[in-house]
């Protein structure tokens, strides 16, 4: 699958496959669409809610200028990454966020994109339509793990709660059918408490 975290995930996700989008009109609900590059986009008509713990510190994520820069060079080495850049990234729908593709040129081939989110928290995520939303805790922060209902075969994020309408949004996205679902959100779970324990050396 490949699929830019260009209005995706937005989170979320897609493979080889061009899935196709679905809309419900519900308050509230998250409503998607997949995008000619075969990733897909959430929107959502209302701000929803979502428990989270209390976070271990506050970090900020506007005012980082690159986002690159939340995987060192050690840690891009540990997750085989061979390439990585700056782009906009299209995770919350209409609006363009700072992020980086992290991408490995051997196989199994697959990417990290991160994506630093300043105006929306993850209770962005929290709401019906077609994904599957599930609570999670990366490093101590509450966090939930998005993926595309339906199927297996997409890709896996995690939408980390770093501060007061804010996230940390980290997607694994391989390309082909070398992972499972669990790996692929295995995968974005490392990711996440890779870039979180670095987003704390930033600023």
């Amino acid at each position: 699958m490949l699929r830019s975290s260009k209005a995706f995930l937005a989170l979320v996700l897609v493979g080889g496959a061009v899935l196709a989008g679905c809309t419900q009109k519900e308050p509230g609900d998250a409503t998607s669409s997949t995008t000619a590059n075969g990733t897909t986009t959430a929107s959502k008509t209302s701000e929803p809610t979502v428990d989270l713990p209390p976070r271990p510190a506050e970090l900020k994520v506007d005012g980082i200028a690159d986002a690159c820069a939340t995987l060192t060079k050690d840690q891009q080495r540990e997750l085989r990454i061979d390439a990585a850049h700056s782009e906009m990234m299209d995770v919350i729908e209409d609006r363009k966020m700072p992020g980086c593709s992290f991408r490995t040129n051997s196989r199994p081939l697959y990417s990290y994109e991160v994506t630093l989110v300043s105006d929306e928290g993850v209770g962005y995520w929290q709401s019906g339509g077609n994904l599957d939303v599930v609570p999670k805790t990366v490093a101590g922060y509450g966090a939930v793990q998005v993926t595309l209902a339906g199927t297996s075969k997409a890709d896996c994020a995690l939408a980390v709660d770093v501060a007061d309408g804010q996230q940390l949004f980290v997607s694994f996205l391989p390309i082909g059918d070398s992972f499972t679902q669990d790996e692929m959100c295995q995968n974005a779970a490392k990711g996440a408490e890779m870039a979180l324990t670095t987003l704390k050396t930033l600023k």
